[in-house]
Protein backbone atom coordinates (compact mmCIF):
# COMPACT_ATOMS: atom_id res chain seq x y z
CA UNK A 1 0.00 0.00 0.00
CA UNK A 2 1.43 3.36 -1.04
CA UNK A 3 1.10 6.09 1.58
CA UNK A 4 2.79 8.97 -0.19
CA UNK A 5 4.37 11.61 1.99
CA UNK A 6 3.21 12.54 5.47
CA UNK A 7 4.60 15.79 6.87
CA UNK A 8 4.40 17.17 10.38
CA UNK A 9 5.63 20.63 11.36
CA UNK A 10 6.49 21.20 15.02
CA UNK A 11 6.67 24.78 16.29
CA UNK A 12 9.43 25.07 18.88
CA UNK A 13 9.31 27.19 21.98
CA UNK A 14 11.29 30.42 21.61
CA UNK A 15 14.46 30.77 23.64
CA UNK A 16 14.64 34.03 25.60
CA UNK A 17 18.45 34.03 25.63
CA UNK A 18 18.59 34.18 21.85
CA UNK A 19 16.34 37.26 21.93
CA UNK A 20 18.67 38.94 24.41
CA UNK A 21 21.73 37.94 22.34
CA UNK A 22 20.09 39.43 19.25
CA UNK A 23 19.59 42.81 20.93
CA UNK A 24 23.09 42.82 22.45
CA UNK A 25 24.71 41.97 19.10
CA UNK A 26 22.81 44.74 17.29
CA UNK A 27 23.84 47.30 19.91
CA UNK A 28 27.49 46.15 19.84
CA UNK A 29 27.54 46.20 16.04
CA UNK A 30 26.22 49.77 15.95
CA UNK A 31 28.64 50.98 18.64
CA UNK A 32 31.73 49.33 17.14
CA UNK A 33 30.95 50.38 13.56
CA UNK A 34 30.13 53.99 14.46
CA UNK A 35 33.09 54.21 16.86
CA UNK A 36 35.50 52.77 14.31
CA UNK A 37 34.31 55.06 11.53
CA UNK A 38 34.51 58.19 13.68
CA UNK A 39 37.98 57.27 14.94
CA UNK A 40 39.32 56.52 11.44
CA UNK A 41 40.88 59.98 11.09
CA UNK A 42 42.35 60.00 14.58
CA UNK A 43 43.95 56.57 14.96
CA UNK A 44 44.28 55.54 11.31
CA UNK A 45 44.40 51.86 10.49
CA UNK A 46 43.88 50.90 14.13
CA UNK A 47 40.25 51.87 13.57
CA UNK A 48 39.84 48.70 11.51
CA UNK A 49 39.81 46.66 14.72
CA UNK A 50 36.51 48.10 16.04
CA UNK A 51 35.09 47.98 12.50
CA UNK A 52 35.98 44.27 12.26
CA UNK A 53 34.43 43.69 15.69
CA UNK A 54 31.31 45.53 14.51
CA UNK A 55 31.07 43.30 11.44
CA UNK A 56 31.44 40.20 13.64
CA UNK A 57 28.71 41.49 15.95
CA UNK A 58 26.45 42.09 12.92
CA UNK A 59 27.07 38.51 11.77
CA UNK A 60 26.21 37.32 15.29
CA UNK A 61 22.98 39.34 15.19
CA UNK A 62 22.07 37.76 11.84
CA UNK A 63 22.67 34.26 13.21
CA UNK A 64 20.64 35.07 16.32
CA UNK A 65 17.74 36.31 14.18
CA UNK A 66 17.83 33.18 12.03
CA UNK A 67 17.87 30.88 15.08
CA UNK A 68 15.32 32.77 17.16
CA UNK A 69 12.37 31.08 15.46
CA UNK A 70 13.12 27.42 14.70
CA UNK A 71 10.61 24.77 13.64
CA UNK A 72 11.16 21.11 12.79
CA UNK A 73 9.51 19.24 9.95
CA UNK A 74 9.18 15.46 9.98
CA UNK A 75 8.50 13.75 6.67
CA UNK A 76 7.69 10.07 6.35
CA UNK A 77 8.68 8.85 2.90
CA UNK A 78 9.03 5.15 2.04
CA UNK A 79 9.75 3.89 5.58
CA UNK A 80 12.21 6.70 6.08
CA UNK A 81 11.86 9.56 8.53
CA UNK A 82 13.39 12.77 7.24
CA UNK A 83 13.90 15.70 9.58
CA UNK A 84 14.36 19.29 8.40
CA UNK A 85 15.01 22.47 10.34
CA UNK A 86 13.02 25.56 9.31
CA UNK A 87 14.76 28.72 10.46
CA UNK A 88 12.81 31.95 10.83
CA UNK A 89 10.00 30.56 8.65
CA UNK A 90 12.03 31.14 5.48
CA UNK A 91 15.10 28.88 5.34
CA UNK A 92 14.76 25.11 5.28
CA UNK A 93 17.72 22.82 5.95
CA UNK A 94 17.62 19.02 5.85
CA UNK A 95 19.16 17.65 9.04
CA UNK A 96 18.87 13.88 9.02
CA UNK A 97 17.30 10.76 7.55
CA UNK A 98 16.46 7.67 9.56
CA UNK A 99 15.56 4.25 8.20
CA UNK A 100 12.57 3.11 10.24
CA UNK A 101 13.22 -0.53 9.37
CA UNK A 102 15.98 -0.23 12.00
CA UNK A 103 13.55 1.10 14.61
CA UNK A 104 13.41 -0.81 17.89
CA UNK A 105 10.55 1.04 19.59
CA UNK A 106 8.45 4.21 19.29
CA UNK A 107 6.49 5.12 22.41
CA UNK A 108 5.38 8.13 24.47
CA UNK A 109 7.94 9.61 26.80
CA UNK A 110 6.26 8.29 29.98
CA UNK A 111 5.34 4.85 28.64
CA UNK A 112 6.20 1.78 30.68
CA UNK A 113 7.23 0.11 27.39
CA UNK A 114 10.43 2.19 27.49
CA UNK A 115 11.55 0.93 30.91
CA UNK A 116 14.11 -1.49 29.48
CA UNK A 117 15.54 1.25 27.23
CA UNK A 118 16.01 3.97 29.86
CA UNK A 119 19.33 2.68 31.26
CA UNK A 120 21.16 2.45 27.95
CA UNK A 121 24.63 3.93 27.84
CA UNK A 122 26.38 5.87 25.04
CA UNK A 123 23.22 6.95 23.26
CA UNK A 124 23.37 9.49 20.47
CA UNK A 125 20.34 11.57 21.35
CA UNK A 126 18.72 13.83 18.74
CA UNK A 127 16.08 16.19 20.12
CA UNK A 128 13.62 17.38 17.47
CA UNK A 129 10.82 18.25 19.90
CA UNK A 130 9.17 21.56 20.72
CA UNK A 131 10.89 21.84 24.15
CA UNK A 132 7.51 22.78 25.59
CA UNK A 133 6.66 21.18 28.94
CA UNK A 134 2.93 21.58 28.27
CA UNK A 135 3.20 19.27 25.25
CA UNK A 136 5.05 16.52 27.13
CA UNK A 137 2.10 14.16 26.62
CA UNK A 138 2.75 14.18 22.87
CA UNK A 139 6.51 13.72 23.11
CA UNK A 140 7.64 10.35 21.75
CA UNK A 141 10.95 8.54 22.08
CA UNK A 142 12.18 6.50 19.13
CA UNK A 143 15.06 4.11 19.69
CA UNK A 144 16.96 2.93 16.61
CA UNK A 145 19.60 0.25 16.17
CA UNK A 146 23.09 1.56 16.76
CA UNK A 147 22.32 3.38 20.03
CA UNK A 148 20.35 6.24 18.51
CA UNK A 149 17.51 7.96 20.33
CA UNK A 150 15.16 10.43 18.68
CA UNK A 151 12.86 12.75 20.59
CA UNK A 152 9.85 13.68 18.48
CA UNK A 153 6.76 15.76 19.14
CA UNK A 154 3.72 14.14 17.52
CA UNK A 155 0.78 16.36 18.38
CA UNK A 156 -2.28 17.31 16.33
CA UNK A 157 -3.92 15.27 13.60
CA UNK A 158 -0.81 15.26 11.39
CA UNK A 159 1.20 13.67 14.19
CA UNK A 160 -1.48 11.00 14.57
CA UNK A 161 -1.35 10.33 10.82
CA UNK A 162 2.41 9.87 10.99
CA UNK A 163 2.09 7.62 14.02
CA UNK A 164 -0.58 5.49 12.32
CA UNK A 165 1.50 5.22 9.14
CA UNK A 166 4.53 4.00 11.10
CA UNK A 167 2.26 1.59 12.99
CA UNK A 168 1.06 0.14 9.67
CA UNK A 169 4.49 -1.23 8.74
CA UNK A 170 5.81 -1.83 12.27
CA UNK A 171 2.78 -2.67 14.45
CA UNK A 172 4.74 -4.41 17.23
CA UNK A 173 7.21 -1.55 17.62
CA UNK A 174 4.81 1.39 17.97
CA UNK A 175 3.01 2.06 21.24
CA UNK A 176 0.57 4.84 22.08
CA UNK A 177 0.13 4.33 25.82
Amino acid sequence: MELGIIEVVVNCKKNALIGVAKVVCVILAALFLLGGLTMMGVIGLWALIPIALGVLAAIGAYLAVMNSNVDYEYSLVDRELRVAKIMNKEKRKAIAQYDLDKMEILAPMNSHQLDSYRNRQNLKEQDFSSHDSERAATTYYCYLEGNQKLILDLADSDGEKLLNAVRMFAPRKVFTE
